[in-house]
């Protein structure tokens, strides 16, 4: 675990400013202890599985949104 994630843990008001790599656009990752916006979001495990073999670090709100929508009109 980098010194980084490990402060930005402890310390919830530490936050990541990111380029989604899906889209390009910069937002701020606000993962802490408490949680991550991005938990509130509904993906099936395959489409989390999916994302994560596909891109390394967190998406943007409205990626994670498509892709929610993406895997939510997919055959089972």
């Amino acid at each position: 675990m980098k010194l980084r994630e490990f402060i930005g843990g402890v310390l919830p008001t530490l936050q990541r400013e990111l380029v989604c790599e899906r889209c390009g656009e910069r937002f701020v990752c606000g993962a802490s202890l408490s949680g991550c916006w991005c938990a509130e979001i509904q993906l099936s495990d395959a489409a989390r599985a999916q994302l994560r073999q596909q891109y390394r670090d967190c998406l943007c709100r409205k990626c994670m949104e498509a892709a929610a929508g993406d895997s939510a009109q997919a055959p089972t």
